[in-house]
């Protein structure tokens, strides 16, 4: 697996554009004017607990130390057929991207490149609107687990 402290908090988010579920563009950089962005990056597959992740991640979050509001996208390397389909059926309420090559997910150093076949980490960036990472956490079996609460604790702290 590829260092997945690569990218650490006071880091500069690497820039991206991918498709959404609808066909739209998404730019990194064109989303973070007046507010933060929860990046997450989640396998593809059917997996309860990631399932779980988003629909926690659907809830939305407080305002930052700063007073911004934050808003999530979701990115996995499964087609954008398959992603509509995984929105519609859990009722999430933001944007999924497809990073079908991934591309995107490598920038971020969380592909576990060693496996037969290259799967993501499920990982969180919270991304300020200057595009630094102030915060990320990353499930890695054996290693290390994400958790929700610890992020909510964390979003009001964030300047």
């Amino acid at each position: 697996m590829e260092n997945v402290n690569v990218i650490r908090t006071g880091f500069m988010a690497p820039e991206f554009a991918l498709a959404d579920t609808q066909g739209e563009i998404f730019d990194l950089k064109d989303n973070l004017s007046g507010n933060f962005l929860c990046v997450c990056f989640f396998p593809d597959g059917d997996n309860d607990k990631v399932i779980t992740y988003l629909r926690d991640l659907n809830q939305g979050f407080p305002a930052t130390a700063a007073g911004l509001p934050i808003n999530v996208i979701g990115v996995s390397p499964a087609r954008s057929s398959r992603l509509k389909a995984l929105k519609e059926k859990h009722k999430l309420n933001f944007p999924i991207l497809s990073d079908p090559h991934l591309s995107v997910c490598s920038r971020y150093y969380i592909v576990n490149s060693y496996s037969p076949k290259p799967a993501v980490h499920f990982s969180v960036f919270i991304i300020d609107d200057a595009g630094i990472v102030r915060f990320r956490s990353s499930e890695i079996p054996g290693i290390s687990r994400f958790s929700f609460d610890e992020l909510k604790s964390e979003i009001p702290k964030l300047l």
